[in-house]
């Protein structure tokens, strides 16, 4: 996360928010030397809040805890099987 004085974010803020967005930067703003706003992309901050409503529901979080201790999960590669063979294509190729 780059931190950057409000005056120059002033002055930058087209080039922020568009870097923001396109790229998923992230920045810390700061007034009078100390952090006073962060700026990220609607798909960070909305990715964010998800995450924090997941882990703020108590049941969720122990199905969550429970899954993970026990090992019940599907690996990255077993799931690009289960996707292409959901949508008919060759895992192998």
């Amino acid at each position: 996360m780059e931190t950057i004085p409000i005056t120059e974010a002033k002055t930058r803020i087209a080039e922020l928010a568009d870097r923001a967005q396109r790229e998923h930067a992230d920045y810390t703003f700061t007034k009078n030397g100390r952090p006073a706003v962060v700026m990220m992309s609607v798909d960070q901050y909305e990715s964010l809040m998800e995450t924090l409503n997941i882990l703020d529901d108590p049941e969720t979080r122990a199905d969550l805890t429970e899954s993970a201790e026990s090992e019940d999960f599907t690996t990255e590669e077993e799931m690009a099987e289960l996707m292409n063979a959901r949508l008919g294509k060759d895992s192998t190729a």
